[in-house]
């Protein structure tokens, strides 16, 4: 099978070592936060001279603490800038948190917590295309997809994922954002054949922490208003981690700034308003049908969800080799 798809790579920074202590955030969703990592949010109507006063005043006070300890400060790791969204992640301890809550400028500190792919059944060639079947037909099976040749002509799709292999003839450790791009722009057994796909990589494994997948998400953001694709871009993250206003701001920012992201609803079997990005009013949430038109019973669930779409058994590219499905 094959799929030439078209792909520019973005890799992000290494993954951190994850901590044992499980937290339990905003929703009751237990997970797990990187010790000692947080994320800072500043306020919108925060200055670009403010931004930068607030940075050298928090690097000279973190700097002023570690010394006592003997201990060395930490750069930011992240920066994130789009629209009225503001803010970087970096390493701070609890005392210095606290102190950063109290700040005019700060709109909120969140832990870093862990985010998760929302995965896949094992592939099987069983059914063949009975997702691209299911967009036409409400018969059970169909497999015939009819579609404009052009489909896709022009548009950019950003997946914020595992990477993809970009010798695949039908299209890293996971192959995930493989399947994924695909699925949505693969040569054959796709949705939008013609599309460009955008290879955003914030993941090697199955998780990674926050403030990595937003780095990734504040990238393709900017890249697509600063080439002017608005009208005719979309970005994907079949991935998510617990309830986070963080999410709902940078979320909400981005739509405003003409950017549309589909979302995963998660499969946790549990209410979607309980995970982030999924949970954003701005985005579209996408849960899990299967090929009997029933929901997945892991699938999440709730009012936030937007539309259903095909996720079992389906047939896509794989990252094994360059005609893996």
């Amino acid at each position: 099978m094959q799929v030439f798809i078209r792909v520019v790579a973005l890799t992000a920074a290494a993954a951190p070592s994850f901590a044992q202590a499980a937290p339990v955030p905003e929703g009751g969703v237990q997970t797990t936060a990187i010790s000692g990592k947080w994320i800072v949010q500043l306020k919108p109507e925060a200055s670009i001279a403010s931004v930068a006063a607030h940075k050298l005043r928090v690097r000279e006070i973190h700097a002023r603490n570690l010394a006592r300890r003997g201990e060395t400060s930490e750069r930011i790791e992240h920066e994130y800038g789009f629209g009225g969204f503001k803010g970087y992640a970096r390493a701070f301890k609890d005392a210095m948190v606290e102190e950063l809550k109290g700040m005019a400028e700060v709109l909120s500190v969140e832990p870093d917590y862990e985010m998760k792919l929302y995965g896949f059944s094992t592939q099987s060639n069983i059914g063949q295309a009975w997702g691209l079947g299911s967009i036409l037909s409400r018969t059970t099976g169909a497999t015939d997809y009819t579609y404009d040749s052009s489909a896709g002509e022009g548009t950019f799709s950003y997946v914020v994922d595992t990477g993809v292999r970009i010798t695949h003839n039908d299209a890293n450790n996971n192959g995930h954002g493989t399947h994924v791009a695909g699925t949505i722009g693969g040569k054959t057994v796709s949705v939008s054949k013609k599309t460009t796909v955008i290879a955003v990589k914030v993941l090697d494994g199955d998780t990674r922490s926050t403030s990595n997948v937003l780095d990734g998400f504040n990238w393709a953001i900017n890249d697509i208003v600063s080439k002017n694709r608005t009208n005719t871009a979309v970005i994907n993250m079949s991935l998510g981690g617990p309830a986070s206003k963080l999410w709902d701001s940078a979320m909400t920012a981005s739509f405003a700034q003409g950017v549309l992201s589909v979302v995963a609803s998660g499969n946790k079997a549990s209410d979607v308003s309980l995970s982030s990005p999924s949970r954003s009013l701005e985005a579209i949430t996408v849960r899990n049908v299967q090929q009997n038109n029933a929901c997945g019973f892991s699938s999440n669930y709730g009012l936030v969800v937007d539309i259903f779409a095909a996720r079992t058994r389906i047939l896509s590219a794989w990252y094994t080799s360059d005609t893996a499905t």
